[in-house]
């Protein structure tokens, strides 16, 4: 697999996860609804840890525009969610 597919499939499956997380705390399953707040929140959480791990293993991926895109994209999706 690509290394690039890779990253952003754990980056979606972490999302997803973090955004059932936020049900943990959740009383009644009768409040257990879509918010668009929590899939704000969700992908903020998604765009900030790609951000840090791109940070954190940027030599591992060589293609430094590619890598560029992916900062830039994140922080536009952090700015807007």
């Amino acid at each position: 697999m690509n290394k690039y597919a890779r990253f952003g499939l754990m980056i979606l499956t972490s999302t997803v996860i973090m955004y059932f997380m936020m049900f943990v705390n959740v009383n009644e399953y009768d409040h257990v609804q879509i918010s668009q707040t929590r899939i704000y929140m969700a992908v903020m959480m998604g765009v900030i840890m790609a951000i840090i791990m791109m940070g954190f293993m940027w030599k591992m991926y060589d293609n430094k525009k590619l890598n560029t895109a992916i900062l830039v994209l994140s922080v536009v999706l952090a700015i807007g969610s």
